[in-house]
């Protein structure tokens, strides 16, 4: 076992870093960088931001973020579930649907016999042999088969608001001078997550909704772009909360 807060603290001061330094360079204010330093968590937003934090700041540093992330965990007895981040940050749709149980499987197979005998029978009542061809055509009653008329690109279909079906509630997030750690959920905090991660130097993520919320572990690393117009970030340190309904931004330190 060793001090997380004095193995990042060391590390800091090695390469001759000042606190002011190191939130203008990962974007992650002072009174965090100081709680991660002095291990003390409760001054920290969440669990979940307790992660991101640390995985910056110590790859920041030059340090492994997992032997830093794991020992975290191991003293704060959290259920590794929580701290689940995919390689490089994926989406995260939620949980696996369990296993149906035989019953069921032959509950569906029986009812599919039973349809398929139903529309077979059907067809015999019908006088349907399912070979039979029309006997009239319409070449017979002198009825051409009509032109195909030029094909034509369809157009895009357009809003109220002017804008193409696709580009509507598209969210596009780009880390462009630095990396991001963020967080993105549907509807609201406590919303299925869509992403939890650490997004790379030039690394873009794009999201659909009508209702998004995210959070910004170093805003100022990072652009927004909401149904296709750029949307200035108010602060360059986080953790930076975003609200996007209907197009509509919404941001702040804690909305």
């Amino acid at each position: 076992m060793f001090e997380i807060g004095n193995t990042l603290r060391e590390a800091r001061v090695r390469r001759n870093l000042t606190l002011q330094q190191v939130e203008e360079d990962i974007k992650i204010r002072v009174k965090y960088v100081q709680a991660m330093e002095n291990e003390d968590w409760d001054v920290m937003p969440g669990v979940t931001y307790v992660k991101g934090f640390l995985r910056t700041y110590s790859t920041y540093l030059g340090l492994d973020p997992n032997v830093i992330i794991d020992e975290f965990r191991s003293r704060a007895m959290v259920p590794s579930e929580e701290f689940h981040e995919p390689f490089g940050g994926s989406s995260i749709i939620g949980k696996p649907r369990s296993h149906r149980g035989r019953n069921t499987i032959v509950v569906v197979a029986v009812v599919c016999l039973l349809a398929l005998g139903a529309i077979y029978t059907l067809g015999i009542l019908n006088g349907d042999d399912g070979d039979a061809e029309p006997t009239t055509r319409p070449a017979a009653l002198g009825i051409g088969s009509p032109s195909p008329s030029p094909s034509q690109s369809p157009k895009p279909e357009a809003t109220s608001t002017g804008l193409p079906a696709w580009q509507r509630n598209l969210i596009k997030i780009e880390a462009t001078d630095g990396d991001c750690w963020m967080e993105v959920r549907r509807n609201d905090a406590q919303g299925i997550v869509l992403f939890s991660g650490t997004l790379q130097k030039g690394d873009v993520e794009k999201f659909k909704g009508k209702q998004i919320w995210m959070t910004l572990g170093a805003p100022g690393n990072a652009r927004l772009n909401v149904e296709g117009k750029n949307v200035k970030l108010k602060s360059d340190t986080g953790p930076w909360t975003v609200e996007v309904v209907k197009g509509r931004v919404v941001q702040g330190p804690d909305i």
